[in-house]
């Protein structure tokens, strides 16, 4: 941008100050070419014909005064109308084509001002690319203005988006402020609706990579946010787009553990339908890439919901097997979740470990002496299931999982 120093100062300084003289008519003939040729400056009427006009006598000052040799380059005008054309929302490839039509016409009237005097032509010819390279330098101006009003707005809406989701999040949501939060987050106002709760372990990992863009090509309605160690959303479900679909939709993207909430039917109902999803997460299997509906698991919910009552089962009904060494310990937990998963049948019990069915006897002989309940009682066996959810989940919960 080193042009400003290097203009002649002959016909062409002469020429934009006749240019000048006449701003009015050049204005005009620039605004009539761009409404012609851009659509957004026309039948759009994104630009009003007041605003056109307006910037085209700010940029046409800037440019015909600098060719003109009455000022240094400046590149505030063009800078200044980039700002206002992101604000309005009109395309940048439609800006800077109108600003080419603005150039153009400047470089009709200096040809046509030259007319047949040939010294007048050579000396247009001679700074032809001189004057091209300012109006490059104008255009990245324009550029650089254009984007940073569209950068702005991206940071204004992420951060009204963020608290618009933090509103209905938390609780602190009302009627008056729940229609606005809802078009802020592009979901519906009213419907059926629930909350995703999902964890990979990991501070700011998502473990659903993907999910809003793939909920909106199916044309489903959700916000989303990544949080310190969670992806968190609200997923507006429709006849067509139900809970089962969701669920599949959800197993298929995984790659943490996944937690559903109840169905709800009014956006004041977020902060305990996150509370519902956030208990299912918690609930699922360590390390899986599980997905839990909180109606479907409610005693693993429960026992995540009151870790306290989920230690003490824990520790009361299991503490003798936790105190052993540690592969006496695992080999009795092992055996007791096996022996549940396979609805007591020794023998299916012995397959999955590997071992004799005299062995699976003996073990689970030992588990009753050491916790004085037998798995072939029911209450029993219902407080030692207890216990090892409990286990597993505050085990869990511990470990930071």
């Amino acid at each position: 941008m080193n042009t400003s120093n290097t203009l002649p100062g002959g016909f062409v300084a002469r020429a934009s100050t006749a240019l000048l003289e006449r701003i009015d008519d050049v204005v005009d003939r620039v605004a009539a070419e761009i409404e012609r040729a851009e659509p957004a400056y026309g039948n759009l009427h994104a630009v009003t014909p007041e605003d056109l006009r307006r910037a085209n006598r700010a940029n046409l000052e800037a440019m015909l005064g600098h060719l003109a040799g009455r000022r240094e380059l400046g590149i505030a005008a063009p800078r200044s109308t980039g700002h206002r054309r992101a604000e309005t929302g009109v395309p940048l490839p439609a800006v800077l084509r109108a600003y080419r039509i603005g150039s153009g016409v400047v470089w009709d009237e200096l040809l046509a001002m030259a007319g047949d005097d040939p010294e007048a032509s050579r000396e247009l010819l001679g700074i032809a690319s001189r004057v091209w390279k300012l109006i490059d330098d104008y255009s990245q101006a324009l550029t650089d203005g254009y984007q940073e009003t569209v950068a702005e707005q991206l940071r204004r809406d992420a951060r009204a988006y963020d608290a618009a989701l933090d509103v209905l999040l938390t609780g602190q949501v009302d009627g008056a402020r729940l229609w606005e939060c809802a078009r802020t987050l592009g979901i519906p106002a009213q419907g059926s609706y629930v909350v995703v709760a999902s964890t990979t372990g990991a501070a700011a990992a998502e473990a659903l990579p993907g999910v809003d863009k793939g909920l909106s090509m199916l044309g489903v309605a959700s916000a989303w946010r990544v949080r310190t160690d969670s992806h968190i959303g609200i997923i507006a479900l429709t006849s067509r787009f139900t809970e089962p679909r969701l669920r599949a939709l959800l197993a298929e993207r995984s790659v943490g553990r996944v937690g559903i909430s109840s169905a709800f039917s009014t956006l004041t109902e977020s902060a305990a339908a996150l509370r519902q999803a956030e208990l299912a997460c918690a609930a699922t299997q360590p390390g899986s890439h599980q997905v839990l509906c909180y109606d479907d698991a409610l005693i693993p919910v429960l026992l995540a919901g009151s870790p306290e009552v989920a230690n003490a089962l824990s520790r009361t009904v299991l503490g003798p097997i936790l105190a052993l060494p540690d592969h006496d310990r695992a080999v009795l937990l092992e055996t007791m979740r096996t022996w549940f998963e396979q609805d007591g049948e020794v023998s299916a019990v012995a397959a999955a470990l590997f071992c004799h069915r005299n062995t699976v006897r003996f073990r689970i002989n030992r588990v009753a002496e050491l916790t004085g309940r037998r798995l072939t009682e029911p209450r029993a066996a219902t407080e030692i299931h207890l216990a090892l959810e409990a286990r597993r989940i505050t085990d869990d919960t511990a470990q930071g999982h």
